[in-house]
């Protein structure tokens, strides 16, 4: 025997030793080649010098007022070189007024490349001037289509018109601050939300009811312009529009904070987890909120500190693998309430993605390619934090876009990237490449297995108390009040039974199939014989509660579920009682308020219905 408890203990603190090692940390060798691409290439300094003799060609705007609080606009200009020398860079120009609103600025080439965007506090008219550089020089008599993408906030101004309606004020440069001349086609395209009413533009604006768009052209402001002359100074104080709307379904809304974690395992999971905090910075309330998830996304939940927030609906349902982006909508109505002005709300929401869509392994390397942005709302995103969990890293071997910091977690290493604003059209795509720490790995297998077997071992020890514990149980099985628990548990259901015939009168009598007179003799007659019942059941009641702790337990629960219905019954009366005195909002309310009371009393029926049938069990 002796040599069994040696054999014992030694075991156990093998187990132990194995459990304390897993638990030191190996993930500190980090050696991070971070992408040479990213560091900004010498490039020959911006200069105005020629731009007489540079040409726009053409420039076609398109701009998103999104009712959210953000003005999105997309400019597609063609620049025509006639200069004798080439040229590398070309100017756009920001008002001043509106240089510390602009929170996204990104120009792109004819094939998608990103250009690279100088913002050195050149001042020309009033305007900061922001230089994008080509990737190589454009010669003399050559064309380039470029693409620049800005966004903009506290260019839209909400004020109160009604109790749910507010207006949206737009003031605003119709077309690109250009310093060179521009002809050929020149338009502008502005995008209004699909629930807003236009109750002021200017004249020119050519209004599309169906599309929701104002599209302004330069021959539409005076048939005499065929060209836009530097910084539109022929345009006579028609460079800047101004829109009113009225809208009684969007606002503004901004995330003043926002904090993401994406946790990715070796064992082939990436979940991401993802806080928001939301304020209401318009003149009326809201309550449905828009995400786009990637469209793969799997066990999403949407929650916050009070638990699930029931109102959420994905669309399409099916996780696709190959879809891109699939939308999630929350309705706040469900289970919570508006966000009023000023006001703020704070939320999770968590799904899990396919491993394999996103990685690629190379022996005991393994490579990560994804946008860290994995949803997409239309809203503005203030202070952002994305955590990369990487559990089970040995090393960092490559990261294409240098975190702002590194954290060590128990057997993880943590990437941490920080920004100030997120926009809705934003990406930020990463590629991450990371050697795998097998031994903490295998450690966690060689774990389990030695619980496995200690479990095992020990269920082979105790098989004999087993046994006379069951016999134990038998014997006191024969000394259970088997008449009185099974006299309780008729009682009840004869009980449950005369109640369900009361409900059953009052659904007939309100759809007049049974006349008053009948369902109150029905309600008295019943009444009378549940009395009785509740009479005679209290004996019973006494003998099963004091069999032992189990049954007091049982009792003490159907107690409980008894008041509860009660309570239910009084609210429906009370309800009732409101709805016809008018009290009530609307029949809507009404409906809605007494299916939920209804649901209620079904649960707690079938919670009685299952307690009385562990009692019952006993007895077999």
């Amino acid at each position: 025997m002796c040599r069994k408890k040696k054999a014992f203990l030694i075991f156990t603190g093998l187990l132990l030793m194995i459990i304390v090692i897993s638990l030191i940390p190996t993930s500190s060798n980090i050696n991070c080649d971070y992408d040479q691409k990213t560091k900004k290439q010498p490039k020959v300094a911006a200069s105005l010098e020629g731009a007489d003799n540079i040409l726009i060609t053409k420039i076609e705007r398109e701009a998103e007022l999104n009712g959210f609080g953000l003005v999105n606009i997309e400019d597609e200009i063609k620049i025509h070189n006639m200069n004798d020398n080439p040229i590398t860079a070309i100017f756009i120009g920001v008002p001043i007024t509106q240089s510390d609103d602009l929170v996204y600025f990104e120009a792109t080439g004819e094939s998608g490349n990103t250009l690279s965007v100088e913002q050195d506090e050149v001042v020309m008219k009033n305007f900061e001037m922001i230089a994008i550089y080509f990737d190589t020089p454009l010669r003399p008599q050559e064309t380039l289509d470029i693409k620049i993408s800005h966004s903009y906030k506290n260019m839209l101004h909400y004020s109160e018109v009604g109790a749910s309606t507010q207006q949206i004020n737009f003031t605003g440069y119709v077309y690109p601050i250009l310093p060179y001349r521009a002809e050929g086609s020149i338009k502008a395209t502005y995008e209004i939300p699909d629930t807003a009413l236009v109750t002021s533009k200017p004249t020119w604006g050519d209004e599309d009811s169906l599309e929701d768009t104002i599209t302004f052209r330069l021959g539409d402001f005076s048939p005499t312009k065929d060209h836009l002359d530097p910084f539109l100074e022929n345009l006579d104080g028609g460079e800047q529009i101004e829109i009113l709307l009225t809208d009684d379904e969007v606002t503004r809304l901004e995330f003043d904070e926002i904090v993401r974690e994406i946790y990715i395992s070796p064992w082939g999971i990436i979940k991401v987890t993802e806080d928001y905090e939301i304020r209401n910075k318009g003149a009326i309330d809201f309550n449905e909120l828009e995400f786009e998830i990637p469209g793969p996304a799997k066990e999403i939940k949407v929650y916050d500190d009070l638990g699930e927030i029931l109102g959420v609906t994905v669309d399409p349902e099916e996780n696709y693998y190959n879809l891109t982006y699939k939308d999630l909508i929350i309705d706040l109505t469900e289970n919570r309430v508006d966000i009023t002005p000023d006001s703020k709300f704070r939320f999770t929401i968590q799904y899990f993605l396919p491993f394999e869509k996103y990685y690629s392994l190379n022996w005991f390397q393994v490579s990560i390619n994804m946008d860290l942005l994995t949803s997409i709302y239309k809203y503005l995103g203030r202070d952002q934090t994305i955590k990369v969990v990487i559990e089970g890293c040995f090393s960092l071997d490559y990261v294409s876009e240098a975190p702002v910091a590194i954290e060590h977690s128990q057997n993880a290493l943590i990437l941490v990237y920080e920004s100030d604003y997120i926009v809705p059209f934003q990406e930020m795509e990463i590629l991450f490449t990371y050697t795998l720490n097998y031994l903490d790995m295998s450690l966690r297998p060689i774990t389990f297995f030695i619980l496995i077997a200690l479990i095992s071992s020990g269920y082979v020890f105790f098989v004999k108390t087993r046994k006379e514990s069951e016999a134990f149980a038998a014997f006191r099985k024969d000394l259970l009040p088997s008449n009185e628990i099974r006299e309780f548990c008729s009682l009840y259901d004869e009980k449950n039974a005369l109640l369900l015939e009361v409900r059953q009168a009052e659904e007939d009598v309100k759809r007049k199939k049974i006349i008053k007179k009948k369902y109150r003799n029905i309600l008295d007659k019943n009444t009378k014989k549940i009395e009785e019942i509740e009479k005679e059941i209290i004996p019973f009641k006494k003998i099963v509660r004091e069999v032992n702790a189990t049954f007091e337990n049982l009792i003490s629960k159907i107690e409980v579920l008894e008041a509860e219905r009660e309570s239910i019954k009084d609210s429906l009366n009370l309800l009732d009682a409101r709805y016809r005195r008018g009290r009530l909002p609307s029949k809507k309310a009404y409906e809605k308020l007494s299916e939920n009371f209804l649901v209620r009393r079904k649960r707690v029926d079938r919670s009685i219905d299952k307690n009385i049938n562990q009692l019952r069990s006993y007895l077999l």
